[in-house]
């Protein structure tokens, strides 16, 4: 076997075989070594960004797991279809023209602070007549919005949702899902 001084140039011919043989052992395990080290340190990194963004202020995946849960009635009485409803991201489907809490879907969860905004989403459909090519699109709307203050009595079990009109929304709580279309 030959050795070469250390300043010794190195032909294109040897640079070939050093490429298509790949590096020496030392070098892929030094390599290696690298490359875990780096997969874990992006993974470290990574579960402490995750920790520091969970709270326990977070809503339950399962709004009945929860001290208050309360059914959510929608109350429209404008001239148009509302669907979509939500408050954060429990649904309630959608409330025809002019209804007046007939109908509840459960459940929103009681969250430990019912100081805090929540984000209420909705569309405004269009009643389209029959063999009308071209079909409107909906009208989303987005609000945020504040409980009533104190947060709903123990007698309270329905949150209502309630479309003033097109751009106005507001949020009670009630003792059946009819008087919410008092609020």
């Amino acid at each position: 076997m030959t050795t070469r001084q250390a300043d010794a140039s190195v032909s294109d011919a040897e640079l070939d075989c050093t490429a298509a043989y790949g590096a020496s052992p030392r070098d892929k395990t030094v390599r290696s070594r690298f490359v875990t080290l780096r997969i874990t340190a992006l993974a470290a990194c990574t579960l402490l960004v995750l920790s520091a963004c969970a709270e326990s202020t977070l809503l339950p995946d399962d709004p009945l797991a929860s001290e208050h849960p309360l059914w959510m009635v929608p109350v429209n009485p404008t001239d148009n279809w509302a669907i979509n409803l939500a408050v954060d991201r429990y649904g309630m489907g959608g409330a025809n023209p002019h209804a007046a809490g007939g109908a509840a879907a459960c459940c929103y969860p009681s969250p430990k602070d019912w100081s805090k905004p929540v984000t209420v989403h909705w569309e405004w459909d269009t009643v389209v007549r029959p063999g009308t090519k071209i079909i409107p699109p909906t009208e989303p709307h987005t609000m945020v919005l504040y409980f009533p203050p104190g947060g709903p009595a123990k007698d309270d079990r329905y949150l209502c949702l309630i479309l003033r009109d097109r751009d106005t929304a507001e949020l009670a709580f009630a003792t059946s899902r009819t008087r919410c279309a008092a609020k």
